[in-house]
């Protein structure tokens, strides 16, 4: 399994009362999923793909299949979470339907390929890549706690990304 996200861990540290209902939205195979539910955290774990879903399981932890790209409704409108877990994923079309699912007083973690990415690797697609403080726009309405433009070139790693952690207050 992948490592879980530094970003997510250090914004996870920074949550007072460190537990409730999160959201890992387009999961995988769930590695933060994972993390979250031994965290303390209830999780619903959402993806597309049916064969992810199946690589993960947890005491705390509730799979769904669902397609959130779609554009008929959002299939989580009846759900609040105090977390809301997003790590390489972008659809601008949903972005405003994940921030109304954050409770009053919920987190958001979110972290994706931003500019220059296409460069040295996929996605290279501009449709899932973040134009330059582009997600600072997007979570405009809510609290910004911490955001951060970070690229690696290292032997480990290749990437380019935009991580936002912020509140919903």
């Amino acid at each position: 399994m992948c490592k879980i996200s530094k970003w997510v861990k250090y914004c996870l540290k920074k949550i007072p009362n460190n537990k409730g209902v999160a959201l890992d939205l387009a999961c995988g195979k769930g590695r933060h999923s994972k993390y979250l539910s031994e965290q303390g955290f209830k999780v619903f774990s959402v993806d597309i793909n049916k064969e992810s879903l199946k690589y993960f399981s947890g005491n705390n932890i509730i799979k769904l299949l669902k397609d959130v790209e779609s554009h008929k409704s959002w299939p989580l409108t009846d759900c609040k979470f105090d977390v809301i877990v997003v790590t390489n994923f972008l659809n601008r079309s949903i972005f405003t339907m994940i921030l109304k699912s954050l409770k009053i007083g919920g987190y958001l973690i979110y972290e994706t390929f931003s500019d220059g990415h296409e460069k040295i690797g996929r996605p290279n697609n501009q449709n899932y890549i973040l134009k330059p403080k582009e997600l600072l726009s997007l979570c405009s309405d809510i609290l910004l706690i911490e955001y951060e433009e970070v690229y690696s070139l290292n032997s480990d790693e290749h990437f380019y990304k935009q991580r936002i952690f912020s509140c919903n207050v």
